[in-house]
């Protein structure tokens, strides 16, 4: 088995299936295994999935969050490398063969990603730069753009410092080598601190922009929380990854540069 793509859904039917159908039309001759971890959804989503032919399904018997939902996926997966694949995401092509031959070609690789783009076909900030309180101030105050997604300015694969999860893709080996998705993070954060593992083993982080996946961003989010709220699903994650000191100074950052200059950004 080539490719383990995993997807964790919660309350997401109608996504999700676009999701595995769009897998399923674009790669007709790959050798794959679509693996669907249920976080105790209460729609339809179970009955709709059981209906689909070739797919691994997963119940959990309560919301265990993104990160542990696929660590449970990887329990069961049989590929040697690994595809993370949010419930919102639909391929487009089959280009994703193109970026697993690139990964498998260039062992440094730790994790490699596509492009992502919004369901108009513009291209959607999925690569995270350095999340310093320098870079927060430089986006925040100064008006340059050093701390959000950004699309990096290529269409050949490059390397770049964090990524956004809503894709990645990562051999088995190397995944149960770092632990897996650290099982602290519930939702949020838990892609960088990924990024921040392999890294620390010396791998490199690469984005492929040969191969583009439609993200519907923040399909599974939204029945969490009210569009004015959703940053408060953030805090939790954040004082995990950066640490209580840094967390209350970006968040200073953040609020007084809104505050002061919320006409200009």
């Amino acid at each position: 088995m080539n490719l383990s793509i995993i997807i964790v859904t919660w309350n997401t039917a109608d996504t999700t299936l676009k999701c595995i159908q769009s897998i399923k039309n674009n790669l007709p001759n790959f050798n794959y295994e679509i693996i669907v971890v249920d976080n105790a959804s209460t729609d339809n989503t179970l009955s709709l999935l059981e209906k689909e032919k070739n797919l691994k399904i997963v119940k959990n018997k309560t919301n265990l969050g993104y990160g542990k939902g696929n660590n449970i996926g990887v329990a069961v997966a049989k590929g040697e490398y690994l595809l993370f694949l949010n419930s919102d995401m639909e391929l487009i092509d089959n280009k994703l063969i193109e970026m697993y031959k690139y990964q498998t070609e260039n062992p440094n690789i730790g994790i490699i990603a596509p492009k992502f783009l919004n369901t108009d076909l513009s291209e959607q900030g999925s690569v995270w730069p350095p999340q310093t309180c320098i870079n927060a101030f430089k986006e925040l105050w100064l008006g340059k753009k050093a701390y959000s997604k950004y699309v990096p300015k290529t269409n050949s694969p490059v390397e770049v410092f964090s990524l956004s999860g809503g894709a990645m893709m990562i051999k088995k080996s190397l995944f149960n080598q770092i632990g897996g998705w650290d099982k602290r993070y519930f939702m949020y954060f838990e892609d960088l601190e990924l990024c921040r593992q392999v890294r620390k083993l010396g791998y490199k982080i690469y984005y492929f922009p040969e191969c583009s996946f439609i993200h519907r961003h923040g399909a599974s989010g939204k029945v969490l929380a009210s569009d004015n709220n959703q940053w408060r699903r953030l805090i939790p994650s954040s004082k995990i990854y950066h640490g209580l000191i840094k967390h209350y100074l970006l968040f200073l950052i953040t609020w007084s540069g809104q505050k002061l200059f919320s006409k200009r950004i």
